[in-house]
This record gives structure tokens, sequence and C-alpha cells, in this order.
């Protein structure tokens, strides 16, 4: 995954490197002129660790909901339109697109579940 930075005020965020992992964290209240931008092709694999945590770890995350996250998300990353499209996804686009992935792991969790039962 590539990651670039775009100037723009906004709140604080740190990059970790770890091997072939990147753990990309918010620092709120601390200002600064860069945002990461995500292409369509990286937006499901960057989104998924945030909606893992929104499923399994809400409380202890301090999400309130999709829309709570949505606007962290928001503050923090540019997330680049459609391949034929130009331009960023809106607050509410991340939030449509962080309900539907929700609902995909969702379903695919109920099914390996099911699965299980079976066996």
């Amino acid at each position: 995954m590539s990651i670039e930075l775009i100037t723009k005020d906004a709140c604080g965020i740190e990059i970790e490197r770890k091997g072939n992992r990147i753990n990309i964290l918010l620092v709120e209240n601390e200002p600064v002129d860069e945002l990461v931008v995500i292409s369509a092709e990286e937006r499901i694999e960057f989104l998924t660790p945030w909606i893992n945590m929104l499923i399994h770890h809400k409380k202890e995350a301090g999400l309130k909901g999709t829309k709570h996250l949505a606007r962290k998300l928001y503050r923090m990353a540019r997330f680049e339109k459609g391949k034929h499209e130009e331009g960023f996804l809106t607050l509410e686009s991340i939030n449509t697109e962080i309900i539907s992935l929700r609902k995909e792991i969702r379903e695919e969790k109920a099914g390996m579940e099911k699965k299980k039962e079976k066996m």
C-alpha cells in the first residue's frame, strides 16, 4: 500500500512501519498540515482494520458508531473517488462505505459460523 500526504490543516497523524504493516494513528488536538490520500483501490484494505475495531472493540476504541468513525477518518485522510472519477469522497460517502463494508464483514463472519456449525 502506498501512502501519500497532502497539505491541509487537520489533526495529527502518526505513521508507524512495522515490517510489511503500516499503523496509522490519529493524534487529536495536535495541529498538522498533512492528510493521507487513500486511492480507490486501497480503500477496502485501509478501512477493514477500522471496521473490525468498530465491530469488536467499539467501546475500548472510544468509537460511538459509523458516523463518528467516518468523521475521524475524514479528518486524517482523503479517499479518492472511483477509477474514472476525480476528487475525494464526502463525509457522507465515507460513512456509507463504512456501513457497507461492516455489513459485508458481518455477513461473511455469520456465513463462516454457519459452516462451522454444520461440521
